[in-house]
């Protein structure tokens, strides 16, 4: 236990004193975590739930707070710690019972959150292994809980069936996947398996495979058509993301390709 702990604590000084700085430099003030916002007033008008992953060093998760701050969205940003601390990335792959906990855990969240706050939209975004947990948590929902969803260079199996999981997103689950990410969704996750531990490369590195739509459904009521899947273009390289696995880390990525997907939307209204 304290082992653990003095691992957590060097995570949260090594973002403290090399990440965050910069991005307070540039963007001013981040956004509150749920905690902090509830302590204010009528509290958030929306939650970003952010997930990193394996390793415990979340980027993706500290550059949304202040990168959406800057957009002036009226929002909680939580991140979602869920693994076993920073430098862990073993442990964090292969223990399924604690993937299957912190996706309960994330799944009460999101629901303590909508009953304090009907009506709020709930954003998840999650960056290679917290996918995984994104997704078990989704498959937990009700139908429609989950406003939108964003992964990137997620680290489960191409194969893996997205369909209680897209039920769950009113909007839809907009997957950014990279051809380049070959060190560690291709050659890694063959070696230590995925997330849903399937020895293979990752959706992430090739997409998610959609299976075929049955015949005579209209346009918008499979599940699968809730699934919009973004290839890595040379034209990201402009944004810090040259392709490779902690791209979509990158502040200007989440500018531009990231923070758009989490407008405010008002439920009902398309």
């Amino acid at each position: 236990m304290m082992l653990l702990t003095a691992i957590m604590i060097e995570a949260a000084l090594l973002t403290a004193i090399l990440v965050e700085p910069f991005y307070r430099l540039v963007y001013g003030r981040p956004l509150p975590s749920l905690a902090q916002a509830e302590q204010l007033g009528d509290g958030p008008q929306g939650l970003v739930v952010a997930l990193g992953g394996v390793g415990g060093l979340d980027l993706c998760g500290v550059g949304e707070r202040y990168v959406l701050a800057s957009f002036g969205y009226p929002y909680a940003v939580e991140v979602f710690k869920w693994g076993h601390g920073f430098g862990r990335w073993y442990k964090d792959l292969v223990d399924v019972a604690n993937h299957e906990a912190q996706a309960r855990k994330l799944a009460d969240l999101v629901r303590g959150f909508k009953e304090r706050h009907p009506g709020s939209p709930v954003y998840l975004v999650a960056q290679s292994g917290g996918s995984g947990l994104v997704v078990r948590a989704l498959e937990q929902f009700d139908p429609r809980t989950i406003e939108r969803v964003v992964l990137l260079s997620p680290a489960l199996s191409p194969r893996y069936d997205l369909t209680l999981a897209l039920r769950a997103v009113r909007r839809d689950v907009v997957v950014f996947w990279s051809p380049l990410d070959v060190i560690v969704l291709g050659l890694g996750t063959r070696l230590f398996g995925t997330m849903d531990r399937v020895w293979t490369v990752s959706a992430g590195l090739v997409g998610f495979k959609t299976p075929r739509r049955p015949p005579g459904l209209a346009p918008g009521l499979a599940p699968y058509d809730r699934l919009r899947q973004v290839k890595w273009r040379l034209a990201m390289a402009a944004t810090g993301n040259l392709g490779g696995h902690l791209g979509p880390n990158s502040p200007r990525f989440l500018t531009k390709y990231v923070a758009p997907l989490l407008r405010l939307e008002i439920p009902g209204v398309d």
